[in-house]
């Protein structure tokens, strides 16, 4: 038990190392723009002091009208609070407003099943920050949608189309996917806690060190997805992990009766406590599975597999196999 803290503590470390790159790197891109901005004012004074000069040089009545104006610090001080206000409006009423708009715009495709404005609003407000909980997106498209540590609490999307969606580091706590399709989609590194995810379609997509708990996963596709070092705990009754890449994935005490590991890679994979009663092991890599204490595991099971004499087992079950106690 203490073990696999450690390796879940390991893993929430690592995810929060991954998210702090992503948020410096966005802190820097929001840097650029403010320097950008004061770049583009130091030019415009630039351009207007120029433009005294000029004048200033030419005309009689210009030097007149110039020095008139040199002698009131009204000017100067007008100069400065228009600055200031230019970018503090910039800077903030102005995201402000398009948050406001981005919000109109997805209100606006309630019940349609595809809209690029839609998605693009999305996205506009996840690289803000801006929550989308509770949202209610149930069948629809946002296929290839671009939003890294978004927060999709309590959002409802129920059937929608996700694939090749990038969603590296997002958070899906009590959401609702039932049914829907992230085909492809980047989910490296994601949350889940207590999600819906019954008959979800998973096949092929990156979920590579993602933390999955208390999770219902009953018969998901996660046919050719890359797992690798992942933790779930849940319901994952007739999950379908076919040619999957579960190299190093935490799966200590879940309950996984009758699901397909046909072809799957679960190189160094810990099972420990899992039900396995009616899984298939078929052709499966299981070279340095931990499988003690597993529950409905017979020996057929593992016969079926590749590398199973280096697993681990308890020594009662090591008996069952005809295998030495080390």
């Amino acid at each position: 038990m203490e073990s696999l803290k450690k390796k879940i503590a390991r893993l929430g470390n690592k995810r929060q190392i991954s998210r702090l790159h992503r948020v410096c790197g966005r802190l820097l891109h929001e840097v650029l723009e403010v320097l950008i901005i004061f770049t583009a004012v130091i030019f415009v004074i630039l351009s207007i002091l120029y433009l005294e000069n000029t004048l200033e040089e030419q005309t009689d009545w210009g030097q007149l009208f110039i020095r008139s104006i040199e002698k009131s610090r009204i000017l100067g001080t007008f100069e400065s609070i228009s600055i200031v206000t230019a970018l503090v409006v910039y800077l903030r009423r102005g995201k402000k407003q398009s948050h406001y708009e981005a919000w109109q715009v997805i209100d606006s495709a309630q019940g349609i099943e595809f809209s690029h404005a839609r998605i693009k609003a999305l996205e506009e407000l996840a690289k803000d920050g801006i929550s989308l909980k509770g949202l209610l997106l149930p069948k629809a498209n946002l296929e290839q949608i671009h939003i890294v540590d978004g927060d999709f609490k309590e959002v409802n999307l129920q059937g929608a189309k996700l694939q090749e969606a990038n969603l590296q580091g997002s958070t899906f706590e009590l959401t609702q996917l039932q049914g829907a399709n992230f085909w492809k989609a980047n989910l490296q590194e994601a949350f889940f806690l207590l999600t819906q995810m019954q008959k979800i379609n998973l096949s092929s997509a990156n979920l590579s060190y993602a933390d999955l708990q208390g999770v219902n996963l009953l018969e998901a596709n996660l046919q050719k997805a890359d797992i690798q070092g992942a933790y779930i705990l849940g319901n994952l009754q007739g999950v379908d992990f076919q040619e999957a890449n579960l190299r190093g994935t935490i799966l200590e005490g879940a309950y996984l009766k009758d699901a397909n590991f046909q072809d799957a890679n679960l190189r160094g994979a810990n099972l420990k406590d899992a039900n396995l009663q009616g899984a298939n092991f078929q052709g499966a890599n299981l070279q340095g599975v931990n499988f003690q204490n597993a529950k409905g595991l017979h020996p057929s099971q593992v016969w079926a597999a590749q590398n199973w004499e280096l697993a681990r087992y308890s020594k009662d079950f090591l008996y069952k196999l005809g295998l030495k106690l080390e």
